[in-house]
């Protein structure tokens, strides 16, 4: 016949995985979950798509010469950048316009 305390060694991790399976089977607190809206919309991304279109046709020469009056590739930066299309005036006077900016100091 075994001993008591080798039987209540042998039994031990059995108390505890039945303590442990109660504690895990014990009913857990239901969360409130907001339900899903009713109402779905969809907007595509092409929506607001523009297709090509071809410009005007003019002469290289009048091309470069607007822009040189408009400030040169900073015109078209500052246009991309606003959504604004750069105007025929010229920018403010700037000393350094044909200049690269931030060179050897």
């Amino acid at each position: 016949m075994p001993s008591p305390s080798s039987l209540s060694r042998s039994l031990l991790p059995w108390l505890c995985v039945l303590a442990t399976g109660a504690a895990l089977a014990a009913p857990v607190e239901k969360i409130q979950v907001n339900p899903p809206p009713t109402k779905l919309q969809y907007t595509s991304a092409l929506s607001s798509y523009q297709g090509y279109t071809d410009q005007a046709v003019q002469s290289w020469r009048e091309a470069n010469d607007r822009v040189g009056r408009i400030g040169g590739w900073r015109a078209y930066a500052k246009e991309a950048a606003t959504g604004q299309s750069a105007s025929d005036t010229p920018p403010a006077a700037n000393p350094h316009a044909g200049h690269h900016e931030g060179g050897k100091k």
